[in-house]
């Protein structure tokens, strides 16, 4: 039978999540020795510098992920709640960089699987004190964010874990020239991670799974150099006396077989290349000279075509790549394949993963930053506003228009709900409603609406109207100004 679980019971940490509490070290739990530690953080930056197809994803995740609008949401509509807002916001405007560069350097956690950086914090004390940890556009006495220095992943040593509950405690960070290793808590930092699984502090690289097929593009286009040179400039041979090969040959004869070697195996066809070799021949059968030299060298070039074609492997490789980071969509066009339908498709799953990606950031910058800062100065919890990231990409505002008439002949309006309007506007990078203007023109086309009811319709709900008039020229009436029952009443 089973025991009952009780309360002391319940809060108690019992297991661990992974090797990772023990050592700290960078993807602990990876299978491949060449992706743990510092040699992982290598191997994917040498991916994302030295990659064409990786360079172009990152470079694209970037550019957009930079546009996206991050706006400060207060928690409630009290005056006391926009206020606190609005320290948040002067909060990220006076540090010494802009929030788009934080973002950007951010995004660096998608190639490593981690990102950290440590808050710098300053009293703000105006903008006249010379100090740089009070200096401020601001003098309201808060404490603020100087800076959010980036640490790059390629200095981190290991991450101190709590064996217990595998909370992250902090970082160790090589800090060179010979110093000591440095620590940084957690409290004083800013960690984006990709992913939890297992409680890895280092997260997982989204380049993970491309690391084999880069591997074998890496090598087959290696191979590919090598056979352009030799395709173009032929394979050295070179022809010496057999007497020169024996294992009888002269320590002189070995020597000049070798440097034989080297110049076959340095020959290049550029402005600087030459070879020298002797005129010597061989001795006829009465010691006349002959034609046939001791020393020749020619150059030996394949004949017909090659049985494999490397353009295919490579290609294949390289939408190996894009798609196992969700951006084939930027393959299509390269082949005589592709249709818009397709391209949709994938770039839409690929604007909804940066939609997660820049997700993560503001869930980091609301725990980690904003309730820190909430913390230092003592603030109301329930004031507490948060950091709200926008659409990754535009809508579609001819599929959005369409939606909206099919609501319309539904006799679905969303005119009276003006949040509804402005968020439409928004989606069409218009400026909001003038609520004052859009109110009072509701109540004029109200009270225009109820007249001309009243006037087909009678006290009775009889249809009356203008005799010998069309219902064209009553409605001209019903809507003239003389006729507006507001308008009679402000006369």
């Amino acid at each position: 039978m089973a025991k009952e679980l009780s309360e002391g019971k319940a809060k108690q940490i019992l297991g661990v999540s992974g090797s990772n509490v023990s050592n700290g070290q960078i993807r602990s739990d990876e299978f491949l020795p060449e992706l743990r530690g510092k040699r992982a953080i290598k191997k994917f930056r040498e991916m994302r510098d030295n990659d064409s197809t990786i360079g172009a994803v990152m470079y694209a995740t970037e550019q957009v992920l930079r546009d996206v609008d991050l706006k400060v949401t207060p928690a409630n509509d009290t005056e006391e709640a926009k206020a606190e807002a609005e320290f948040v916001e002067s909060v990220l405007e006076d540090m010494e960089h802009t929030l788009d560069d934080h973002v950007s350097e951010a995004i660096s956690f998608l190639s490593y699987g981690f990102a950290w950086f440590e808050v710098v914090y300053k009293r703000r004390q105006g903008p006249t004190t010379r100090n740089p940890k009070k200096r401020s556009k601001y003098n309201d006495g808060r404490i603020g964010v100087r800076k959010i220095a980036s640490r790059a992943p390629w200095t981190v040593s290991r991450f101190e874990v709590d064996e217990k509950t595998g909370d992250i405690l902090g970082v160790y960070q090589d800090s060179g020239f010979g110093l000591n290793t440095g620590f940084i808590p957690t409290h004083k930092s800013l960690l984006y991670r990709t992913t939890t699984l297992n409680g890895e502090p280092a997260g997982r690289s989204v380049l993970r799974n491309a690391y084999t097929s880069y591997e074998r593009l890496n090598q087959i286009q290696q191979y590919e150099a090598i056979g352009i040179e030799r395709e173009l400039a032929g394979i050295p041979v070179i022809e010496v006396p057999a007497e020169y090969l024996g294992p009888d040959a002269s320590d002189a004869q070995v020597a000049f077989v070798n440097t034989l070697k080297q110049i076959g195996r340095d020959l290049k066809f550029n402005e600087q290349g030459y070879l020298i070799k002797p005129s010597d021949t061989y001795p006829g059968k009465e010691g006349e000279p002959t034609n046939f030299k001791m020393v020749d060298f020619k150059l030996m070039s394949s004949e017909g075509k090659r049985a494999i074609d490397i353009d295919p492997v490579i290609r294949r490789y390289q939408h190996d790549i894009a798609r196992s980071v969700l951006s084939e969509f930027i393959m299509l066009g390269s082949g005589t394949n592709g249709s818009y339908a397709l391209s949709k498709s994938k770039t839409d799953l690929f604007l909804r993963a940066l939609e997660s990606y820049i997700q993560s950031i503001v869930d980091v910058l609301n725990k980690q930053l904003v309730e820190c800062l909430w913390e230092l100065n003592g603030l109301d919890y329930g004031l507490m506003p948060k950091i709200v990231a926008g659409d990754v990409a535009p809508h579609d505002l001819k599929e959005l228009g369409s939606y909206l008439r099919n609501l319309n002949g539904a006799n679905i309006s969303l005119a009276d709900q003006p949040h509804i309007v402005d968020a439409l506007l928004d989606n069409a990078e218009l400026p909001n409603l003038d609520r004052e203007a859009y109110d009072a023109a509701r109540e004029r086309e109200h009270t225009t609406e109820m007249a001309r009811n009243d006037y087909y319709d009678g006290p009775d709900d009889n249809v009356v109207g203008s005799k010998g008039k069309t219902s064209e020229e009553d409605d001209k009436i019903v809507g003239s100004p003389s006729n507006n029952s507001s308008d009679k009443g402000n006369k």
